[in-house]
């Protein structure tokens, strides 16, 4: 998503949408997705909306952070400042992809979120 060398061409504001897996919960009471994907596009009924990077629910917790925080730690290290931010609805995901689904699940190295693994 972002790389270790700024370029002045380009923006170096990513927006990326990380749509979480549906909870067992969830499942249990008949939840079913809702959204058409075709990367880096999300529909929803007639509207369609998109991003730099879209991560659909079956994205690993380890993927999301290979592909999301090892460039930023790269450029870190590089001298280059890296904010990952999530903005979201109560529900849609934030604690799950930043920091751990324990509340809802057995915490497993596999549910840690974004921040853990730093």
């Amino acid at each position: 998503m972002a790389s270790a060398t700024p370029s002045s061409s380009s923006s170096q504001v990513r927006v990326g949408v990380r749509i979480r897996p549906l909870a067992s919960k969830e499942i249990s009471q008949g939840g079913q997705g809702c959204l058409n994907v075709v990367a880096p596009s999300i529909g929803i009924g007639q509207r369609q909306f998109t991003y730099d990077t879209v991560f659909d629910t079956h994205i690993s917790q380890q993927d999301l952070y290979d592909n999301i925080a090892t460039p930023l730690l790269t450029s870190f290290t590089a001298g280059y400042n890296a904010t990952i931010m999530a903005y979201g609805q109560t529900g849609s995901g934030k604690t799950f992809t930043m920091g751990s689904e324990a509340h809802t699940e057995p915490e497993t190295a596999s549910h840690a979120g974004l921040i853990p693994r730093f």
